[in-house]
């Protein structure tokens, strides 16, 4: 497929610098590279060597210890992130040409490449596709806990793995929003590792940083969050701590948002006992988009690495397929309602879809 091709010749250099890189992959290293990659995406590249002031908080049942350094390694984080954007560029780019057009009808939404299929959000995947990830959303339940804020979860099936997903938005004003992103690997009637991505964003702002939390205990899903809240608070004492003049803004409001989610989830049916915890915790641009997008960008690279056993060919096409969704996705401006509300209902809605992208060949 040449637009597939010259993707590959376009981030060829980023790819060949990752080689280098020393990764110790495993699952939870995919999903953790994945957020921090994203997180940095909207980072000016000048400011992208800030991501080595990131902490660390470790919870244990002895409390929650902090380590300076970031989770996941600065040089890989910074390499992924320089490699997503070139991704993302070069994606553009073919939309911006012609090279990759949208077309939009009731049964989904489509993205040719120089004509040939590439890519789709779709209801009705033919029966004679091959090489597709589909990922099946179930029936959303949606909780508005305030005026201002809604959290919403439903079960996702991805290449026959179950998972939790579930995402909390926050209206602060005009300028400041806040997400709470959760995957959760559903087994034995409880959960694997659970990833969460919680964010502040607010306009025009000139400083970014973030941290990481390692939630190292077996609790509920409803204890976790608390856990984080609790993290998230000692996280903006030590900001603080560093600098007498810094009034944090955003950690308390994530560390009251994660509270929130704990009290909202107790007790209910999704209140289950988890294996380990991760987050990323930042003050970054996010987009409503970047919520189903991130789930498939997952799901792609886990797929991918299930497959292969390769990091850096997981983590390239995790990019992929998050850029391609998200592009596809705000792409159609003008499409049939009908068409976009049956594909991308999934985010704010709360009725079955199902979500397919293509598994292109060099993933």
């Amino acid at each position: 497929m040449p637009g597939v091709r010259n993707i590959y010749r376009g981030v060829l250099l980023v790819v060949l610098a990752l080689a280098g890189a020393a990764y110790a992959a495993d699952e939870s290293f995919i999903v953790n590279s994945l957020f921090g990659a994203f997180s940095l995406i909207d980072t000016p590249d000048a400011l992208l060597p800030r991501y080595e002031l990131f902490h660390t908080a470790y919870v244990t049942s002895s409390g929650i210890t902090i380590v300076d350094g970031p989770l996941i390694p600065g040089a890989n984080a910074t390499e992924l992130a320089a490699l997503a954007k070139a991704i993302f560029h070069d994606l553009k780019q073919q939309y911006d040409s012609g090279q990759l057009q949208v077309v939009a009808n009731e049964t989904g939404v489509y993205a040719y490449q120089n004509g040939t299929l590439a890519f789709a959000l779709t209801t009705a995947v033919p029966e004679s596709a091959t090489g597709w990830l589909s990922i099946e959303f179930g029936n959303w339940t949606s909780m508005q806990l305030d005026s201002n804020t809604w959290l919403n979860y439903t079960r996702a099936n991805a290449a026959g793995r179950d998972w939790l997903v579930l995402y909390y938005v926050r209206y602060v004003n005009e300028t400041h929003r806040l997400y709470v992103i959760t995957l959760a690997e559903v087994e034995d009637g409880g959960y694997g590792r659970v990833f969460t991505w919680a964010n502040y964003w607010f306009k025009n702002k000139t400083v970014y940083f973030g941290d990481w939390v390692v939630v190292e205990q077996n609790v509920t899903l409803s204890q976790y969050y608390a856990l984080l809240s609790a993290a998230v608070d000692k996280l903006a004492k030590k900001w603080q701590s560093s600098d007498k003049q810094y009034k944090p803004q955003a950690y308390p409001q994530i560390s009251q948002a994660l509270m929130q989610i704990s009290r909202a989830i107790a007790g209910t049916d999704i209140d289950a006992v988890l294996r380990k915890g991760y987050a990323l915790v930042t003050d970054v641009w996010i987009k409503v988009a970047f919520i189903g997008a991130l789930a498939a960008g997952v799901a792609q690279g886990l797929y991918t690495y299930a497959i292969t056993r390769d990091a850096r060919r997981a983590l390239f096409c995790g990019f992929n397929t998050f850029w391609n969704t998200f592009l596809i996705g705000v792409a159609p401006i003008g499409a049939p309602v009908q068409a976009w509300r049956a594909v991308a209902g999934f985010v704010v809605g709360t009725t079955a879809k199902m979500y397919a992208v293509n598994f292109f060949a060099l993933c």
